[in-house]
Protein backbone atom coordinates (compact mmCIF):
# COMPACT_ATOMS: atom_id res chain seq x y z
CA UNK A 1 0.00 0.00 0.00
CA UNK A 2 1.17 3.60 -0.43
CA UNK A 3 1.13 6.64 1.07
CA UNK A 4 0.95 10.29 -1.38
CA UNK A 5 4.30 10.62 -1.45
CA UNK A 6 4.55 7.11 -2.69
CA UNK A 7 2.37 7.51 -5.43
CA UNK A 8 3.81 10.62 -6.87
CA UNK A 9 6.90 8.40 -6.97
CA UNK A 10 5.41 5.87 -8.72
CA UNK A 11 3.81 8.33 -11.00
CA UNK A 12 7.14 9.62 -12.64
CA UNK A 13 8.44 5.12 -13.02
CA UNK A 14 5.53 3.47 -13.96
CA UNK A 15 3.66 3.24 -17.29
CA UNK A 16 0.15 5.38 -17.02
CA UNK A 17 -2.04 2.05 -17.57
CA UNK A 18 -0.23 0.64 -14.33
CA UNK A 19 -0.67 4.03 -12.10
CA UNK A 20 -4.21 4.19 -13.10
CA UNK A 21 -4.47 0.40 -11.84
CA UNK A 22 -3.03 1.31 -8.18
CA UNK A 23 -4.45 4.26 -7.89
CA UNK A 24 -8.51 3.12 -8.93
CA UNK A 25 -7.92 -0.19 -7.21
CA UNK A 26 -7.64 0.38 -3.65
CA UNK A 27 -3.72 1.84 -3.66
CA UNK A 28 -3.00 -2.14 -3.33
CA UNK A 29 -0.45 -4.15 -5.36
CA UNK A 30 1.16 -7.16 -4.47
CA UNK A 31 5.12 -8.12 -6.10
CA UNK A 32 6.02 -11.51 -6.11
CA UNK A 33 9.21 -12.79 -6.53
CA UNK A 34 9.00 -16.48 -8.27
CA UNK A 35 11.99 -19.27 -8.67
CA UNK A 36 12.24 -21.65 -11.77
CA UNK A 37 13.49 -24.98 -11.31
CA UNK A 38 14.25 -27.06 -14.09
CA UNK A 39 14.80 -31.35 -12.45
CA UNK A 40 15.24 -29.64 -9.19
CA UNK A 41 18.48 -27.33 -10.81
CA UNK A 42 17.75 -23.11 -10.37
CA UNK A 43 17.04 -22.22 -13.78
CA UNK A 44 15.57 -18.68 -13.58
CA UNK A 45 13.18 -16.40 -11.63
CA UNK A 46 11.15 -13.30 -11.91
CA UNK A 47 9.02 -10.58 -10.20
CA UNK A 48 5.50 -10.32 -11.03
CA UNK A 49 2.87 -7.80 -10.30
CA UNK A 50 -0.29 -7.94 -9.27
CA UNK A 51 -3.39 -5.51 -9.30
CA UNK A 52 -6.93 -6.66 -8.65
CA UNK A 53 -7.33 -5.68 -11.84
CA UNK A 54 -4.98 -7.72 -13.33
CA UNK A 55 -3.91 -11.36 -12.36
CA UNK A 56 -0.26 -10.42 -13.01
CA UNK A 57 2.70 -9.58 -15.31
CA UNK A 58 6.42 -9.73 -14.92
CA UNK A 59 8.14 -6.80 -15.17
CA UNK A 60 11.43 -7.02 -13.12
CA UNK A 61 12.90 -3.85 -13.74
CA UNK A 62 9.79 -1.77 -12.73
CA UNK A 63 9.35 -4.09 -9.61
CA UNK A 64 12.52 -3.66 -8.77
CA UNK A 65 11.99 -0.03 -8.44
CA UNK A 66 8.54 0.00 -6.45
CA UNK A 67 10.74 -2.58 -3.95
CA UNK A 68 13.14 0.28 -3.64
CA UNK A 69 10.18 2.81 -2.08
CA UNK A 70 9.48 -0.21 0.47
CA UNK A 71 10.84 -0.02 3.56
CA UNK A 72 13.83 -1.83 4.09
CA UNK A 73 13.14 -5.54 5.93
CA UNK A 74 15.94 -6.97 7.93
CA UNK A 75 15.76 -10.08 8.82
CA UNK A 76 17.48 -12.07 11.63
CA UNK A 77 17.79 -15.96 12.63
CA UNK A 78 18.89 -15.22 15.96
CA UNK A 79 22.36 -13.73 15.15
CA UNK A 80 23.59 -17.19 15.30
CA UNK A 81 26.28 -16.50 12.37
CA UNK A 82 29.83 -16.35 13.79
CA UNK A 83 31.26 -12.84 14.00
CA UNK A 84 34.14 -13.12 11.19
CA UNK A 85 37.75 -13.48 12.43
CA UNK A 86 39.06 -10.92 9.55
CA UNK A 87 36.40 -8.71 7.80
CA UNK A 88 37.71 -7.30 4.26
CA UNK A 89 35.71 -4.36 2.92
CA UNK A 90 37.05 -4.82 -1.05
CA UNK A 91 34.28 -6.88 -2.69
CA UNK A 92 35.99 -9.39 -4.64
CA UNK A 93 38.95 -9.98 -1.89
CA UNK A 94 39.42 -13.15 0.65
CA UNK A 95 37.40 -12.21 3.63
CA UNK A 96 34.79 -9.96 1.93
CA UNK A 97 30.97 -10.30 3.01
CA UNK A 98 28.42 -7.58 1.89
CA UNK A 99 26.52 -7.92 5.64
CA UNK A 100 29.60 -7.25 7.51
CA UNK A 101 31.16 -4.68 5.17
CA UNK A 102 27.82 -2.92 5.93
CA UNK A 103 27.96 -3.85 9.75
CA UNK A 104 31.43 -1.39 9.44
CA UNK A 105 29.65 1.25 7.33
CA UNK A 106 26.94 0.99 10.14
CA UNK A 107 29.72 1.68 12.66
CA UNK A 108 31.53 4.03 11.52
CA UNK A 109 28.20 6.19 10.54
CA UNK A 110 26.97 5.76 13.89
CA UNK A 111 30.25 7.42 15.59
CA UNK A 112 30.73 10.31 13.05
CA UNK A 113 27.94 10.63 10.08
CA UNK A 114 30.77 12.69 8.19
CA UNK A 115 33.14 9.90 8.38
CA UNK A 116 32.68 6.49 6.07
CA UNK A 117 35.03 3.97 5.76
CA UNK A 118 36.39 4.26 2.96
CA UNK A 119 37.01 8.11 4.24
CA UNK A 120 39.03 6.65 6.71
CA UNK A 121 41.12 4.60 4.65
CA UNK A 122 41.76 7.45 2.41
CA UNK A 123 43.33 9.64 5.56
CA UNK A 124 47.29 9.14 5.32
CA UNK A 125 47.91 10.81 8.91
CA UNK A 126 48.37 7.98 11.20
CA UNK A 127 47.14 9.48 14.25
CA UNK A 128 44.12 11.51 12.65
CA UNK A 129 43.36 7.40 11.73
CA UNK A 130 44.10 6.37 14.95
CA UNK A 131 41.92 9.02 16.17
CA UNK A 132 38.29 8.29 14.05
CA UNK A 133 38.74 4.34 15.17
CA UNK A 134 39.12 5.09 19.00
CA UNK A 135 35.77 7.27 18.10
CA UNK A 136 34.10 4.55 16.86
CA UNK A 137 35.40 2.09 19.54
CA UNK A 138 33.94 4.83 22.40
CA UNK A 139 30.65 4.48 20.69
CA UNK A 140 30.75 0.56 20.53
CA UNK A 141 31.60 0.31 23.86
CA UNK A 142 29.19 2.90 25.13
CA UNK A 143 26.13 0.35 24.39
CA UNK A 144 27.65 -3.16 23.90
CA UNK A 145 30.23 -3.00 27.86
CA UNK A 146 28.34 -1.12 29.92
CA UNK A 147 25.17 -3.13 29.70
CA UNK A 148 26.68 -6.61 29.04
CA UNK A 149 28.68 -6.13 32.62
CA UNK A 150 26.19 -4.35 34.39
CA UNK A 151 22.37 -4.83 32.92
CA UNK A 152 22.86 -8.00 31.22
CA UNK A 153 25.36 -9.83 33.76
CA UNK A 154 27.06 -10.93 31.58
CA UNK A 155 29.63 -14.27 33.46
CA UNK A 156 32.82 -13.12 31.96
CA UNK A 157 33.82 -9.17 32.50
CA UNK A 158 34.68 -7.99 29.38
CA UNK A 159 36.52 -4.46 29.76
CA UNK A 160 36.21 -3.19 26.20
CA UNK A 161 35.66 -4.50 22.82
CA UNK A 162 37.62 -2.62 19.68
CA UNK A 163 37.44 -2.89 16.15
CA UNK A 164 41.21 -2.76 14.41
CA UNK A 165 42.69 -1.97 11.03
CA UNK A 166 45.37 -4.36 10.22
CA UNK A 167 46.86 -2.24 7.44
CA UNK A 168 49.66 -4.75 6.03
CA UNK A 169 46.46 -7.22 5.38
CA UNK A 170 43.90 -4.53 4.73
CA UNK A 171 41.48 -6.03 7.05
CA UNK A 172 39.34 -4.76 9.60
CA UNK A 173 38.97 -7.73 13.07
CA UNK A 174 37.32 -7.41 16.57
CA UNK A 175 38.78 -8.10 19.54
CA UNK A 176 38.18 -8.30 22.84
CA UNK A 177 39.99 -7.34 26.63
CA UNK A 178 39.39 -9.07 29.48
CA UNK A 179 38.53 -8.13 33.00
CA UNK A 180 42.60 -7.62 33.96
CA UNK A 181 42.30 -4.88 31.45
CA UNK A 182 45.26 -5.94 29.48
CA UNK A 183 44.60 -9.98 28.10
CA UNK A 184 43.35 -9.50 24.60
CA UNK A 185 41.15 -12.40 23.38
CA UNK A 186 39.66 -13.15 19.93
CA UNK A 187 35.63 -12.47 20.12
CA UNK A 188 35.60 -16.30 19.29
CA UNK A 189 37.23 -17.14 22.36
CA UNK A 190 34.52 -15.10 24.64
CA UNK A 191 31.05 -16.67 25.48
CA UNK A 192 27.98 -17.26 23.29
CA UNK A 193 26.29 -15.40 25.05
CA UNK A 194 28.77 -12.24 25.07
CA UNK A 195 29.32 -12.76 21.29
CA UNK A 196 25.19 -13.35 20.27
CA UNK A 197 25.00 -9.68 21.84
CA UNK A 198 27.64 -8.09 20.27
CA UNK A 199 26.75 -9.43 17.12
CA UNK A 200 22.87 -8.18 17.99
CA UNK A 201 24.10 -4.98 18.41
CA UNK A 202 26.83 -4.71 15.49
CA UNK A 203 24.09 -4.85 13.35
CA UNK A 204 21.26 -3.59 14.92
CA UNK A 205 21.53 -0.52 16.83
CA UNK A 206 24.82 0.43 15.73
CA UNK A 207 23.42 -0.17 11.64
CA UNK A 208 20.08 1.28 11.98
CA UNK A 209 21.05 5.29 11.45
CA UNK A 210 23.27 4.21 8.07
CA UNK A 211 20.44 2.34 7.24
CA UNK A 212 17.74 4.47 7.24
CA UNK A 213 19.74 7.27 5.67
CA UNK A 214 20.02 5.32 2.78
CA UNK A 215 16.78 3.39 2.86
CA UNK A 216 14.54 5.33 5.11
CA UNK A 217 12.76 3.38 8.78
CA UNK A 218 13.70 -0.21 8.90
CA UNK A 219 11.43 -3.33 9.68
CA UNK A 220 14.04 -6.03 11.84
CA UNK A 221 12.26 -9.60 11.71
CA UNK A 222 14.23 -11.66 14.78
CA UNK A 223 13.39 -15.03 15.13
CA UNK A 224 13.59 -16.59 18.68
CA UNK A 225 16.24 -14.23 19.78
CA UNK A 226 18.38 -14.03 23.43
CA UNK A 227 18.39 -17.63 23.73
CA UNK A 228 22.11 -17.80 24.62
CA UNK A 229 21.06 -15.48 27.70
CA UNK A 230 19.94 -16.41 31.00
CA UNK A 231 16.50 -15.29 32.48
CA UNK A 232 17.35 -11.78 33.88
CA UNK A 233 19.75 -11.19 30.54
CA UNK A 234 16.53 -11.88 28.49
CA UNK A 235 14.10 -9.48 30.68
CA UNK A 236 16.52 -6.10 30.72
CA UNK A 237 16.98 -7.40 26.60
CA UNK A 238 13.42 -6.21 26.47
CA UNK A 239 14.88 -2.43 26.90
CA UNK A 240 17.48 -3.34 24.24
CA UNK A 241 14.36 -3.99 21.56
CA UNK A 242 12.68 -0.73 22.80
CA UNK A 243 15.65 1.10 21.80
CA UNK A 244 15.83 -0.04 18.33
CA UNK A 245 12.15 0.60 17.90
CA UNK A 246 12.29 4.37 18.69
CA UNK A 247 13.16 4.82 15.38
CA UNK A 248 13.03 1.49 13.78
CA UNK A 249 10.10 -1.00 13.41
CA UNK A 250 10.77 -4.28 15.22
CA UNK A 251 8.63 -7.81 15.11
CA UNK A 252 10.23 -10.34 17.30
CA UNK A 253 9.00 -14.09 18.18
CA UNK A 254 10.12 -15.86 21.28
CA UNK A 255 9.04 -18.86 23.62
CA UNK A 256 10.20 -17.14 26.54
CA UNK A 257 8.66 -15.26 29.05
CA UNK A 258 11.18 -12.56 29.83
CA UNK A 259 11.09 -11.51 26.63
CA UNK A 260 7.48 -9.87 27.40
CA UNK A 261 7.17 -6.76 27.02
CA UNK A 262 4.75 -6.09 29.90
CA UNK A 263 4.43 -2.13 28.34
CA UNK A 264 3.58 -3.26 25.29
CA UNK A 265 1.06 -6.40 25.78
CA UNK A 266 -1.64 -4.53 23.26
CA UNK A 267 1.19 -5.33 20.75
CA UNK A 268 1.42 -9.28 21.85
CA UNK A 269 0.17 -12.03 19.50
CA UNK A 270 -0.54 -15.63 20.08
CA UNK A 271 0.95 -17.48 16.97
CA UNK A 272 -0.75 -21.30 16.42
CA UNK A 273 0.29 -23.58 13.70
CA UNK A 274 -2.77 -25.92 13.62
CA UNK A 275 -2.57 -28.77 10.52
CA UNK A 276 -0.07 -26.13 8.83
CA UNK A 277 -2.78 -23.41 9.22
CA UNK A 278 -1.05 -20.42 11.21
CA UNK A 279 -3.16 -18.25 13.08
CA UNK A 280 -2.29 -14.74 14.15
CA UNK A 281 -4.45 -13.54 17.25
CA UNK A 282 -3.67 -10.36 19.51
CA UNK A 283 -3.70 -11.45 23.43
CA UNK A 284 -6.28 -9.82 24.80
CA UNK A 285 -8.77 -11.62 22.37
CA UNK A 286 -7.27 -14.92 22.46
CA UNK A 287 -7.45 -15.29 26.12
CA UNK A 288 -10.97 -13.65 26.04
CA UNK A 289 -12.39 -16.40 23.62
CA UNK A 290 -13.61 -20.22 24.85
CA UNK A 291 -11.40 -22.20 23.58
CA UNK A 292 -7.54 -20.90 25.13
CA UNK A 293 -5.28 -23.18 25.90
CA UNK A 294 -3.07 -22.70 29.07
CA UNK A 295 0.15 -23.36 27.02
CA UNK A 296 -0.58 -20.03 24.34
CA UNK A 297 -1.07 -17.75 27.14
CA UNK A 298 1.22 -19.11 29.82
CA UNK A 299 4.76 -17.06 29.09
CA UNK A 300 2.49 -13.77 28.51
CA UNK A 301 1.10 -14.74 32.37
CA UNK A 302 4.58 -15.65 33.68
CA UNK A 303 5.61 -12.79 32.58
CA UNK A 304 2.84 -11.00 35.03
CA UNK A 305 4.54 -12.27 37.96
CA UNK A 306 1.79 -14.82 38.30
CA UNK A 307 3.02 -18.47 39.52
CA UNK A 308 -0.48 -20.30 40.50
CA UNK A 309 1.69 -23.68 39.93
CA UNK A 310 5.02 -22.96 41.09
CA UNK A 311 6.09 -25.67 43.47
CA UNK A 312 8.84 -23.30 44.50
CA UNK A 313 5.93 -21.48 46.92
CA UNK A 314 8.01 -18.34 47.96
CA UNK A 315 5.12 -16.75 49.57
CA UNK A 316 2.65 -17.48 52.60
CA UNK A 317 0.02 -15.25 52.02
CA UNK A 318 -2.31 -15.45 49.39
CA UNK A 319 -5.37 -13.55 47.98
CA UNK A 320 -7.30 -15.86 44.83
CA UNK A 321 -9.08 -13.70 42.95
CA UNK A 322 -11.49 -15.01 39.98
CA UNK A 323 -9.51 -14.08 36.55
CA UNK A 324 -6.52 -12.05 35.37
CA UNK A 325 -8.65 -9.08 35.15
CA UNK A 326 -9.40 -9.30 38.72
CA UNK A 327 -5.88 -9.68 38.97
CA UNK A 328 -4.33 -6.52 36.81
CA UNK A 329 -7.29 -4.30 38.10
CA UNK A 330 -6.05 -5.14 41.92
CA UNK A 331 -2.43 -4.98 40.93
CA UNK A 332 -2.76 -1.52 39.34
CA UNK A 333 -5.09 0.30 41.80
CA UNK A 334 -3.05 -0.86 44.96
CA UNK A 335 -0.19 0.51 43.11
CA UNK A 336 -1.22 3.98 42.48
CA UNK A 337 -2.62 4.13 45.91
CA UNK A 338 0.52 3.13 47.23
CA UNK A 339 -1.31 0.17 49.26
CA UNK A 340 1.95 -1.58 50.03
CA UNK A 341 0.73 -5.78 50.95
CA UNK A 342 2.85 -8.67 51.66
CA UNK A 343 0.16 -11.28 50.25
CA UNK A 344 0.25 -12.56 46.75
CA UNK A 345 -2.37 -12.42 44.15
CA UNK A 346 -3.24 -15.16 41.95
CA UNK A 347 -6.16 -15.40 39.52
CA UNK A 348 -7.92 -18.11 38.66
CA UNK A 349 -10.25 -19.29 35.55
CA UNK A 350 -13.80 -18.36 37.12
CA UNK A 351 -15.60 -17.89 40.20
CA UNK A 352 -16.34 -21.66 39.89
CA UNK A 353 -12.86 -23.30 39.34
CA UNK A 354 -11.02 -22.40 42.45
CA UNK A 355 -10.76 -25.52 44.14
CA UNK A 356 -7.05 -26.78 43.21
CA UNK A 357 -5.91 -23.29 43.47
CA UNK A 358 -7.29 -23.66 47.48
CA UNK A 359 -6.21 -27.51 48.12
CA UNK A 360 -2.87 -26.71 46.79
CA UNK A 361 -2.34 -23.60 48.55
CA UNK A 362 -3.63 -24.84 52.15
CA UNK A 363 -1.58 -27.88 51.36
CA UNK A 364 2.03 -25.63 50.88
CA UNK A 365 0.64 -24.04 54.56
CA UNK A 366 -0.38 -20.65 52.46
CA UNK A 367 -2.78 -18.23 54.77
CA UNK A 368 -5.44 -18.27 52.09
CA UNK A 369 -8.37 -15.35 51.09
CA UNK A 370 -10.83 -15.09 48.22
CA UNK A 371 -12.47 -12.24 46.63
CA UNK A 372 -15.32 -13.16 44.35
CA UNK A 373 -18.11 -11.41 42.49
CA UNK A 374 -21.55 -10.79 44.12
CA UNK A 375 -23.30 -12.26 41.32
CA UNK A 376 -25.11 -16.09 41.02
CA UNK A 377 -21.58 -17.33 40.20
CA UNK A 378 -19.95 -16.16 42.77
CA UNK A 379 -22.55 -16.75 45.07
CA UNK A 380 -23.12 -20.03 44.47
CA UNK A 381 -19.19 -20.39 44.43
CA UNK A 382 -18.80 -19.00 47.76
CA UNK A 383 -21.39 -21.74 49.64
CA UNK A 384 -19.48 -24.05 47.85
CA UNK A 385 -16.03 -23.56 48.82
CA UNK A 386 -17.63 -22.96 52.33
CA UNK A 387 -18.64 -26.04 52.57
CA UNK A 388 -15.58 -27.96 50.91
CA UNK A 389 -12.98 -26.06 52.87
CA UNK A 390 -14.60 -24.85 56.40
CA UNK A 391 -11.17 -23.97 57.75
CA UNK A 392 -11.08 -20.61 55.31
CA UNK A 393 -15.05 -19.91 55.79
CA UNK A 394 -14.12 -16.34 56.90
CA UNK A 395 -11.58 -15.36 54.72
CA UNK A 396 -14.08 -15.82 51.48
CA UNK A 397 -15.15 -12.56 50.70
CA UNK A 398 -16.99 -10.95 48.18
CA UNK A 399 -17.89 -7.42 46.68
CA UNK A 400 -20.29 -6.97 48.46
CA UNK A 401 -18.31 -5.58 51.19
CA UNK A 402 -17.99 -2.32 48.75
CA UNK A 403 -20.47 -2.02 46.16
CA UNK A 404 -24.43 -1.77 47.16
CA UNK A 405 -25.73 -3.34 44.03
CA UNK A 406 -27.34 -6.65 43.21
CA UNK A 407 -25.54 -8.57 41.04
CA UNK A 408 -22.24 -6.96 41.69
CA UNK A 409 -19.20 -7.70 39.30
CA UNK A 410 -15.58 -6.54 39.52
CA UNK A 411 -16.09 -3.63 37.25
CA UNK A 412 -18.66 -2.34 39.39
CA UNK A 413 -14.96 -1.51 41.28
CA UNK A 414 -14.81 1.48 39.18
CA UNK A 415 -17.69 4.55 38.50
CA UNK A 416 -18.63 5.08 34.94
CA UNK A 417 -16.87 8.11 34.72
CA UNK A 418 -13.61 5.97 35.90
CA UNK A 419 -14.17 3.51 33.50
CA UNK A 420 -14.30 6.27 30.69
CA UNK A 421 -11.21 7.84 32.24
CA UNK A 422 -9.33 4.47 31.96
CA UNK A 423 -10.09 3.53 28.35
CA UNK A 424 -9.59 7.66 27.09
CA UNK A 425 -5.98 7.29 29.20
CA UNK A 426 -5.21 3.28 28.62
CA UNK A 427 -5.53 4.53 24.67
CA UNK A 428 -4.76 8.30 24.11
CA UNK A 429 -8.16 9.28 23.13
CA UNK A 430 -11.20 11.42 24.03
CA UNK A 431 -14.65 9.71 23.97
CA UNK A 432 -18.29 11.31 23.92
CA UNK A 433 -19.56 8.29 24.71
CA UNK A 434 -19.84 7.72 28.38
CA UNK A 435 -20.27 3.93 27.86
CA UNK A 436 -17.32 1.59 27.88
CA UNK A 437 -18.11 -2.39 27.86
CA UNK A 438 -16.25 -5.23 29.89
CA UNK A 439 -14.15 -5.84 27.51
CA UNK A 440 -12.88 -2.64 26.81
CA UNK A 441 -11.87 -1.77 30.37
CA UNK A 442 -10.34 -4.80 30.80
CA UNK A 443 -7.86 -4.66 27.84
CA UNK A 444 -7.31 -0.39 29.20
CA UNK A 445 -6.64 -2.05 32.66
CA UNK A 446 -3.69 -4.28 31.21
CA UNK A 447 -2.72 -1.50 29.29
CA UNK A 448 -1.92 0.80 32.13
CA UNK A 449 -0.93 -1.29 34.73
CA UNK A 450 2.87 -1.40 33.67
CA UNK A 451 3.26 2.19 32.01
CA UNK A 452 4.43 4.81 34.86
CA UNK A 453 3.11 7.59 32.28
CA UNK A 454 -0.29 6.39 32.61
CA UNK A 455 -0.04 5.07 35.87
CA UNK A 456 0.58 8.38 37.17
CA UNK A 457 -2.43 10.52 35.11
CA UNK A 458 -4.42 7.59 36.32
CA UNK A 459 -3.58 8.65 39.90
CA UNK A 460 -4.07 12.12 39.43
CA UNK A 461 -8.03 12.16 38.37
CA UNK A 462 -9.14 9.02 39.20
CA UNK A 463 -12.47 9.33 41.40
CA UNK A 464 -12.35 9.08 45.12
CA UNK A 465 -15.48 6.88 45.27
CA UNK A 466 -13.45 4.15 43.21
CA UNK A 467 -10.41 4.47 45.74
CA UNK A 468 -12.11 4.06 48.54
CA UNK A 469 -13.56 0.67 47.36
CA UNK A 470 -10.28 -0.28 46.81
CA UNK A 471 -8.87 0.47 50.08
CA UNK A 472 -11.87 -0.75 51.79
CA UNK A 473 -11.02 -4.39 49.71
CA UNK A 474 -7.80 -4.01 50.74
CA UNK A 475 -7.67 -3.57 54.38
CA UNK A 476 -10.61 -6.39 54.41
CA UNK A 477 -8.28 -8.74 52.70
CA UNK A 478 -5.35 -8.08 54.90
CA UNK A 479 -7.55 -8.57 58.04
CA UNK A 480 -8.59 -12.14 56.47
CA UNK A 481 -5.13 -13.28 56.15
CA UNK A 482 -3.95 -11.58 59.67
CA UNK A 483 -1.70 -9.40 57.80
CA UNK A 484 0.62 -7.44 60.25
Amino acid sequence: TFTEEDRKALKKLSRKQFYKDIVENQNKITIERAFKYSNAKYSDDEYRIYTSARKYEVDKELSQKILDLAPLIQYYEDFKDQIPSYISIQEGKQHYDSEWRSVIDGLFYHADPKVTVSKYLGISDSNARTSILNKVNNELNKQFTFRWNKKLKGNKTITRVDLNYDESKELFNFTVVGQDESTVFSVGERSKGALWYLSFLLKTEFRKKHLRSKAGKTLYLIDEPASNLHSSAQENMVQDFRKLASDSNVIYTTHSQYLIDKENLSNVYIVKNTNSKINVQKYYEYVSGTTVKTSYYQPIIDALEIQPYSLDVNWRQVLLVEGIYDYIGLKLLFAILNLEHKYVIIPGTSASNLETLISLHLGWGATIALLLDNDEEGRKAKSKYENKFPMIKDNILDLGLVIEKKNSRFEDMFEQDDKVLIYQIANSVTLSNKRIAKKQLQQALAIIVYNEDKKTKLKNNISDTTKNRFITVFEEVKKAINEN
